[in-house]
C-alpha cells in the first residue's frame, strides 16, 4: 500500500486529442497520472476492444483500471443493458492488450464470479465500486460494504460519496484506517464541494487510489488531474486537511 494511485480519466475527447497531437497539454495530465481509467461506457463499442492498447501508447506504464459504468452508479452505460456486460468484458478481455483492473459496482456483485473467470484467465483483478450521490453512509454501512467485498474475495474496493458538511468525511476516515490494509487497491472519498479536499487527505489516512480530471470534471468536485499532481509532489508539506484546501484555494 505504499505507492498511491492518482488515476485520470480517459474518455474519447483525451484519447483522440493525445493520439493527434503530441506537443497538446493533455501530455501534462497524463504525465501527472500514475493510473488511468478507461471509460469504455463514453466510447463506442465497436472500439472497445483495442482501447487498453490505444491508451498504452498515448500513456505508457500506467496501471488501467477499465470500467463499464452504468447510468443508475453515474455513468452513460443504460441500466437495462446490465445483462449484457459478461459478454462485453469478454470482449475487452480478448483484446491483445487488457487493463490491470475492472471496476465492477457493488450493486452488481451477482456478476462478480463470472467477471472473476472471464478476468482471472488474463490475470486482471477487479474493483469493487460503489457510489452515493446523496449521502456518505453510515459506519455500519461501510463496514457492511467492506464485508460483501471481502466475501467475494475482491481485491479492491472504492466508495465515492457525497459530503454535505464539513466534517461529513471523518466517516471515511476511520473506514480507511480500520479497512485499506486489507485490500491492494483501496478508495474512499467524499463527492461535492465539502468532500473535495478528501480526494487528497484520503491518501494521508491509508488509501491508496485517488480520482482527477483530466479536462472537464464527471463527477461532483472532483479537482484537476494537473493540480492533484501538484500537491503530491509536495506531500511532505501538508500537515492537514486545511493545507491543502488553501492550496485549493490558490487555483479557484
Amino acid at each position: 500500500m505504499n505507492e498511491k494511485y492518482l488515476v485520470g480519466l480517459i474518455g474519447p475527447e483525451t484519447l483522440e486529442v493525445a493520439e493527434s497531437d503530441s506537443l497538446h497539454p493533455v501530455h501534462l495530465d497524463l504525465k501527472a497520472c500514475t493510473a488511468v481509467e478507461i471509460r469504455y461506457d463514453f466510447f463506442d463499442e465497436s472500439a472497445w476492444k483495442d482501447l487498453s492498447k490505444r491508451v498504452r501508447n498515448v500513456a505508457p506504464g500506467k496501471l488501467q483500471i477499465g470500467t463499464i459504468r452504468l447510468k443508475r452508479d453515474g455513468g452513460t452505460f443504460p441500466d437495462a443493458r446490465e445483462i449484457e456486460r459478461p459478454d462485453l468484458w469478454a470482449e475487452i478481455l480478448a483484446g491483445s492488450e487488457v487493463p490491470e483492473w475492472l471496476d465492477l459496482e457493488r450493486d452488481c456483485l451477482h456478476n462478480y464470479e463470472t467477471l472473476d473467470k472471464l478476468a482471472t484467465s488474463r490475470k486482471v483483478r477487479i474493483l469493487v465500486s460503489e457510489h452515493n450521490f446523496a449521502r456518505i453512509p453510515s459506519d455500519a454501512e461501510l463496514e457492511q460494504f467492506a464485508k460483501d467485498v471481502k466475501r467475494f474475495k475482491a481485491p479492491g474496493l472504492k466508495i465515492a460519496a457525497m459530503s454535505n458538511s464539513t466534517d461529513d468525511c471523518s466517516r471515511l476516515y476511520k473506514f480507511i484506517r480500520k479497512n485499506a490494509k486489507k485490500f491492494q487497491l483501496f478508495s474512499a472519498f467524499g463527492m461535492g464541494d465539502t468532500g473535495k479536499t478528501s480526494r487528497l487527505w484520503s491518501l494521508k489516512e491509508g488509501a491508496n487510489l485517488t480520482y482527477g480530471a483530466i479536462g472537464r470534471a464527471h463527477a461532483p468536485g472532483q479537482i484537476d488531474i494537473y493540480t492533484m499532481g501538484l500537491i503530491m509532489d509536495q506531500w511532505d508539506s501538508f500537515q492537514s486537511e486545511d493545507d491543502i484546501f488553501a492550496f485549493l484555494a490558490k487555483f479557484q
